[in-house]
């Protein structure tokens, strides 16, 4: 039973995040980061929440406003995002949200922008290369 012991199992950390997809009358809720860079809203989980606690109050505190989890999706993991010892990998809660108002009121400490976007127009948007993949891959599913 050594083997299973955690003190001799190899280490991998994983940064925990979670995701809100707001859909609402055929478009997608978008935020625009600090960068210039677009994604639908989220951040970190906290140590001691839950992804769906960490999306709530990723809304709250970005956006203004109150949402609810309506739907939860399959998570999506990166192995190995930050090349080092030892690895570290990105797993990613995403959820369908739905907000309790539209007059959002932006953290400009965060966010640049806000756009209700047409899934079609989404590559109209500039996102990180990887964000993009992660959207070309699920929207569909998210959509459904």
């Amino acid at each position: 039973m050594l083997a299973r012991h955690p003190s001799v199992l190899p280490k991998h950390l994983i940064m925990l995040a979670a995701s809100g997809i707001a859909y609402e009358n055929g478009k997608i809720l978008m935020v625009r980061d600090l960068q210039g860079f677009w994604a639908g809203v989220g951040g970190w989980v906290d140590p001691g929440e839950t992804p769906e606690q960490a999306i709530v109050r990723e809304v709250r505190e970005e956006l203004g406003v109150d949402a609810a989890v309506v739907k939860h999706f399959r998570p999506f993991i990166a192995w190995n995002v930050r090349q080092q010892e030892p690895p570290v990998s990105f797993l990613l809660f995403p959820h369908r949200i739905k907000l309790s108002s539209f007059d959002v009121a932006l953290d400009p400490a965060e966010l640049s922008d806000v756009a209700w976007v047409p899934p079609e127009e989404l590559d109209g948007y500039e996102m990180l290369p990887p964000i993009r993949a992660i959207y070309r891959d699920r929207l569909s599913e998210w959509l459904a």
